[in-house]
């Protein structure tokens, strides 16, 4: 009998902290139910650049999953500043280019994505201690 895909290893992000930035609430909804089911902390969801920095001051993500385009902003600024803070940052987006620097941003997944995909994405994975998710 053959067996599936072999499914990677992510109890080492048990507690990890990530931030959660986006404006469509299922999408955001599924992205916080799929990692807390992988035991990460999350932090938010929130829809707002203003209320990402006010969570980022208080909580210190390692991690961020922000989608650029958001209802009445972009997450330009946002993502800058976390890098500057070395926040890992994973783009998600309905773009397939967003205009947004590559050397800011640790992988960009475009939606929709999988789990899967969201894990195994460069620098989101499990094994570097950086994320991955389904939508």
């Amino acid at each position: 009998m053959a067996s599936g895909p072999e499914r990677p290893n992510v109890s080492i992000l048990n507690g990890l902290p990530v931030l959660i930035v986006e404006d469509a609430w299922h999408v955001a909804k599924a992205l916080k139910s799929t990692l807390e089911q992988m035991g990460i902390h999350v932090i938010g969801p929130t829809a707002t650049t203003a209320e990402a920095r006010s969570l980022t001051s208080a909580q210190s993500p390692q991690l961020a999953i922000i989608d650029i385009n958001l209802k009445q902003e972009t997450s330009c600024g946002l993502i800058d500043e976390l890098h500057e803070q070395d926040v890992q940052v994973v783009v998600i987006s309905g773009y397939a280019a967003p205009a947004v620097s590559e050397d800011r941003v640790a992988a960009f997944l475009q939606k929709p994505f999988s789990g899967t995909e969201l894990i195994n994405t460069g620098p989101c994975n499990a094994a570097t201690k950086t994320l991955v998710i389904d939508c």
